[in-house]
């Protein structure tokens, strides 16, 4: 649009210069005919004969001063130039250089012609004589008032027209335009709301805009939500779990980690629309919802995808026991009475469980499996929940009474405490015991460290045993020391137990309460807490070497220990693992145990090794100067009763 406007403003302008241009030629060509029409009639009545025509010569110069195109005068008699303005120029021009050519336009003459001619007519007596008097033109007279129109034209009428429509069109561009571009960008991708127009009529169809795409956006945003969320509970829908599921899915591929899927139906719920009605059902169905979504975790996610079917998604969990910890209190909350329009209704619920991936792969079948375990659940009394292969149903079913029992078992005082001797190398003197744990079970029989203490650690129930152990520990080595047993007893204290918050204060008060000498209390560590919130463990352990006691570091070489630790830890004395007693024998076994044993001579800790079976263990460690030993070689773990005979009779040896 721009180019035609452009092209026709410049048609018109050269139309118009055209036209201009010729006026002026024609004027400037009118005005050169009018004086040689003037300057011959005035010559043809004056001159008498050639001879005196010089004395006309006053008449020309003042017509060539008068004019200002007109360059040079001359009047020609044949070839002969009688009379000339211009002295320099005395050569009769050629008759093709003042042929007026009709065809030619006046701005055509004046450019490529030099002069105009015309008679002069005199009578001497009865004969006529023709003289030729001739105009020549002031060329560049007549180029430089050319050229000046042209610029001035130009300038008012080609610039200036030019000039003003850029400015338009800028105005336009700026103030329509590109509003209307940003309205239509609007219009198609809802981009950013352009700002307030000042054309009014703009600014109408802005407004008019913003407040339907604005509705429209709410509506949509609605109709998402709405597509999404199940209208009765305000909980996801089965298009939102699959959505939901699809993104956790890759996720968990990405990460190797598993996730937990529950389906949750509620028992007997049939029987409470039938005797009370749907708009009962309903509002139970609404409650048991929200108070359901209330006792998830916050990363959890719950969908109703039936009637009173429920699927709830679990991914990080820390554990197979706080999985069904959180189950409990699902089943639980749902198994209190509910007053619902002033009737109390009991109602129970049962779930089935499968793992994603070990278990299925896709929603569907995920639904499947976990359905199936869900009325596994159902089959065997309901109110309960099942996961869906059975070894692990099984497992989980034995780890939840395990924990139970072990619970209980504190309370039934069922936990008894082992010693085992640690003994001095050189001398053959037992200079204290370790602590052990050991469980007999009315129903289970003996339960060995290995199967209960794992769960205790991970389910946090080591914290409430492994202070039992220190408190029982103390008072063994007070009432041995009665006895006449004053020796040191090792307590092994989890990592868990140490970084509890109330560790520090528990410590104080077993050790303040009961008087015992911090000195021969021996707490062992693993090598584990180095790697949990060091600088936490260092202040613990701190604490307690401050308070007299000392530290073990139990199993060392087989974790994570470096000589930063050795070095900033308050650490009195060193455990070889039995892993590499075992290995003694061998030139790399030696090697370790040697380096060990030096490092800690170097260090000024005491060494002691342990699972010291066979008498060339003992004589190897005093080879190296090991301090003590620990193992089957001197005794086994001993209960109370059996550790005093044996005491009593090794002094006697």
């Amino acid at each position: 649009m721009l180019s035609i406007i452009l092209v026709s403003v410049y048609a018109i302008f050269i139309k118009n210069y055209e036209e201009q241009r010729e006026k002026t030629a024609n004027l400037i060509l009118n005005t050169i005919k009018d004086d040689v029409s003037e300057v011959s009639y005035l010559l043809s009545k004056s001159i008498k004969n050639n001879e005196k025509i010089n004395k006309y010569r006053a008449i020309l110069d003042r017509t060539t001063s008068n004019n200002s195109f007109v360059s040079t005068i001359m009047v020609i008699d044949g070839s002969e130039v009688l009379i000339t303005t211009n002295p320099h120029n005395n050569t009769a021009p050629r008759k093709a250089d003042l042929y007026y050519d009709k065809s030619l336009t006046d701005f055509e003459y004046l450019s490529t012609q030099k002069g105009l001619e015309g008679r002069i007519r005199y009578y001497q007596g009865s004969t006529l004589h023709e003289l030729e008097i001739v105009f020549l033109f002031d060329s560049d007279e007549i180029k430089e008032l050319f050229n000046e129109t042209k610029l001035s034209f130009f300038f008012y009428f080609g610039l200036f027209p030019i000039v003003l429509l850029y400015l338009s069109w800028t105005i336009i561009k700026y103030s329509i335009v590109k509003p209307l571009e940003k309205l239509r960008a609007y219009a198609y991708h809802q981009s950013d709301i352009p700002k307030k127009l000042y054309i009014h009529e703009m600014e109408a169809i802005r407004s008019s805009m913003v407040q339907t795409f604005s509705r429209l956006d709410r509506e949509q945003k609605e109709l998402y939500k709405m597509a999404r969320t199940d209208i009765l509970s305000g909980l996801a829908n089965r298009v939102s779990l699959k959505e939901y599921l699809e993104r956790l899915i890759l996720d968990s591929d990405y990460d190797k980690k598993e996730f937990a899927f529950l389906f949750l139906d509620l028992d007997h719920f049939k029987s409470v629309n039938d005797e009370l009605g749907h708009l009962v059902g309903d509002e139970l169905l609404t409650v048991v919802s929200s108070r359901v979504q209330e006792l998830l975790p916050e990363n959890s996610f719950i969908a109703r995808v039936g009637g009173d079917e429920f699927v709830i998604i679990l991914h990080n969990y820390a554990s197979l026991t706080s999985l069904t910890s959180l189950m409990d209190q699902l089943q639980g909350c749902i198994a209190n009475q509910w007053i619902i329009q002033s009737h109390p209704i009991h109602i129970t619920s049962s779930i089935g469980i499968a793992f994603y991936p070990k278990d299925a792969r896709d929603l569907t079948t995920l639904m499947q499996h976990s359905n199936v375990a869900m009325y596994e659940a159902k089959k065997k009394g309901r109110a309960q929940y099942h996961f869906y292969t059975e070894v692990l149903n099984k497992k989980v079913q034995n780890t939840i009474a395990l924990d139970k029992d072990m619970r209980k078992a504190l309370e039934n005082k069922e936990y008894e405490l082992y010693y085992q001797p640690k003994t001095d190398v050189e001398s053959g003197r037992i200079i204290g015991a370790e602590a052990l744990i050991r469980w007999n079970s009315p129903d289970r029989g003996f339960v060995g460290p290995n199967v209960f203490i794992p769960l205790a650690e991970e389910n946090g129930f080591i914290i409430e045993l492994g202070n039992w152990v220190l408190q029982e520990a103390v008072n063994q080595q007070l009432e041995w020391k009665q006895k006449g047993m004053d020796i040191t007893i090792s307590v092994n204290v989890a990592t868990k137990q140490l970084l509890d918050n109330a560790f520090e204060y528990v410590f104080t008060s077993i050790m303040d309460m009961s008087g015992v000498d911090p000195s021969k209390i021996d707490i062992e560590i693993t090598e584990y807490l180095f790697l949990k919130e060091t600088q936490k463990s260092l202040r613990v352990l701190n604490m307690i070497h401050d308070y007299g006691s000392t530290i073990s570091l139990d199993d060392f070489g087989t974790g994570y220990s470096s000589l930063s630790y050795l070095k900033r830890f308050p650490i009195d004395n060193l455990k070889i693992d039995k892993v590499f007693m075992d290995d003694y024998a061998t030139e790399d076994g030696a090697v370790f145990v040697e380096t060990i044993v030096k490092m800690g001579q170097t260090l000024k800790l005491h060494v002691i090794a342990e699972g010291i079976e066979e008498k060339e263990q003992v004589e190897y460690l005093s080879s190296i100067g090991c301090v003590a030993y620990q193992g089957y070689y001197c005794s086994k773990p001993l209960n109370v009763n059996e550790f005093e005979k044996f005491y009593k009779a090794y002094l006697t040896l």
